[in-house]
């Protein structure tokens, strides 16, 4: 078992812009209205390094960045973990079409962006940050793996951290074979347990076989998009964190394993 205090969030999905007001929404005070993903230019980067960010990148450090301010946290300070589920498969189709020519040259920029870790490269490069980094990926489990990793590490190191979870959907034709839906991005910023201050305590227990299927988003339009993204499958509980109710939720973690969660405002 493992606990920890969130002390801000960050939030950016179809129709969610911003903790603020997508947490509203998330919480049933304001209707739900679809909305193209958007994330705003990236604070902290020279106008150079900006130009080298995709869609994906942004997503991530504008999730980031909201919940470090939520926090009040200096980002120098934290240490962080970037759950990532297929990473930037724009730039991956771009290099796969190009491996496909006769000349097979792929862009230093391109390969620059391909690996895994860009997402959390640029978020320390902005905040100016040299506090230890994680990058991580488990497909569908992309989330559970993320979050557990980092209650682990705010338990073990007794500091704030930050935990940003992230999917973004594929060109075609990769995206004929591996759905997302829509971007969706949020993060956390954790803290120990006896943290005073904050929004809520979250407590995780890892165990065996789910006992039931995952509990669904309440708001039926975000139904399909829990199903596809990876990191949108914390619809549920960003729910319940919007409504400041204590809950108990449960998400099933490969094929023989479960993490269970309590959230107490």
């Amino acid at each position: 078992m493992t606990t920890a205090r969130i002390l801000g969030v960050g939030l950016l999905g179809p129709g969610l812009t911003g903790w603020q007001e997508g947490g509203e929404t998330l919480a049933g005070r304001k209707p739900f209205e679809p909305g193209e993903v958007v994330p705003p230019p990236p604070e902290g980067l020279s106008s150079r390094e900006r130009r080298r960010t995709s869609p994906a990148v942004r997503l991530a450090l504008a999730v980031a960045d909201e919940a470090v301010k939520a926090a009040g946290v200096d980002p120098k300070t934290l240490p962080s973990v970037f759950a990532w589920a297929h990473g930037d498969g724009t730039v991956v189709q771009r290099i796969l079409e190009v491996l496909a020519t006769p000349e097979r040259y792929v862009s230093p920029t391109e390969f620059h962006n391909s690996v895994h870790n860009v997402a959390v490269g640029y978020w320390t490069i902005g905040a100016g940050s040299h506090e230890p980094s994680s990058s991580l990926a488990a497909a569908r489990d992309t989330f559970p793996a993320g979050l557990l990793k980092a209650l682990a590490q705010v338990n073990c190191e007794r500091r704030p951290l930050l935990l940003v979870v992230c999917d973004s959907p594929f060109p075609e034709p990769l995206n004929s074979v591996c759905r997302v839906g829509a971007p969706f991005g949020f993060a956390l910023v954790l803290a120990p347990g006896d943290h005073a201050g904050g929004i809520a305590g979250l407590t995780a227990r890892y165990g065996g076989a789910a006992e039931t299927g995952d509990e669904k988003p309440g708001i039926a339009a975000l139904q399909e998009l829990f199903q596809l993204n990876a990191a949108a499958r914390a619809l549920p509980l960003l729910e319940r964190l919007a409504r400041r109710e204590t809950a108990r939720l449960q998400l099933s973690y490969g094929k023989h394993g479960r993490v269970e969660l309590e959230l107490e405002p």
